[in-house]
């Protein structure tokens, strides 16, 4: 299966040399969904944990990484790294009282926790520019820069291609199989030995390093980054993803992924209704396509 990975991700590699600049845009912008939407399902859809702090973590990640290069011009990757190293831990930091509750409870105390980190994103003018926005510098690579999107393409893609891995290897780890008995059955999981308090930090704290790490993605191809970014509207648009692709799968990820990170492109005269769109796509697959598109798409192979 990784083998098969590899080989998609070399086949994508060879499109940086004929695809336009804003097709090439896109792109970059869906490998960095991806990573954030798979970050989102270890906690949903693996470890079952209603929780959506995910976009406070992206933030962190975004402006960690964003400084890093702006203000010691600090060479790729390791604004990235300090980026998804710090959004681990505060993940941890938060998980740790958070998972005294269950449920919508812990749902509205992470949300609650996400209001609050974008209040601080659009407050801390000395920082983060504030509802300015702040402007990202170019990505150093060594004695190179990355300039344009046919720069930034090929880091993307080894990123995104190396998170697709590490999470395959979650998913068939002892760790994943405790997050997915987790998931189906809590006093199952703990009849059978499983330290569930334990599971659960630990899908936090591997959920935002996927969250930083998404974030330490967007300075590679983006100049600009605003505290809108990290609302609700983005936490819609990756629930939906990972809902309508399917939860728990990472192809099922990848292929909601595909589906609602190209809607805005399809809807580009109709953006008022976007998150609309987005409300109704989640009713009509919990409704008609419980297990999503994944799910519908494995029985009709066998």
């Amino acid at each position: 299966m990784r083998a098969v990975w590899i080989a998609l991700a070399l086949a994508a590699a060879g499109l940086v040399f004929w695809m336009p600049l804003y097709v090439l845009y896109v792109a970059n912008l869906l490998l960095m969904y991806a990573v954030l939407a798979l970050g989102l399902d270890i906690l949903v859809g693996l470890a079952g944990q209603f929780a959506f702090a995910h976009m406070a973590f992206f933030g962190i990640g975004v402006y960690t990484t964003g400084l890093l290069g702006n203000r010691l011009g600090v060479s790729f990757p390791l604004p990235m790294l300090a980026g998804a190293a710090l959004a681990a831990i505060v993940a941890l930091l938060i998980a740790i009282p958070a998972l005294r509750l269950r449920q919508v409870y812990l749902a509205l105390t992470t949300f609650a926790f996400a209001a609050a980190a974008q209040w601080v994103f659009h407050s801390w003018d000395a920082v983060t520019e504030g509802s300015n926005g702040l402007r990202l510098a170019a990505t150093r690579v060594l004695a190179w820069r990355i300039v344009d999107d046919r720069d930034a393409y090929p880091l993307l893609l080894v990123v995104a291609l190396a998170m697709v891995l590490l999470r395959l290897s979650l998913q068939s780890s002892k760790l994943g199989r405790s997050m997915r008995a987790l998931h189906q059955s809590e006093p199952l999981a703990l009849a059978s030995g499983i330290d569930a308090r334990r599971v659960k930090i630990v899908a936090f704290g591997i959920s935002g390093l996927f969250a930083g790490i998404a974030g330490g993605m967007l300075p590679l191809f983006n100049s600009y980054v605003h505290p809108d970014t990290f609302g609700l509207e983005g936490l819609v648009a990756i629930l939906t993803m990972i809902v309508v692709g399917g939860l728990g799968s990472t192809f099922g990820v990848l292929i909601g992924v595909a589906l609602i990170g190209l809607l805005p492109e399809v809807m580009r005269d109709l953006q008022v209704l976007r998150e609309v769109v987005y409300g109704g796509l989640l009713i009509l697959t919990v409704m008609f396509l419980p297990q999503g598109v994944a799910g519908a798409w494995r029985p009709a192979r066998a």
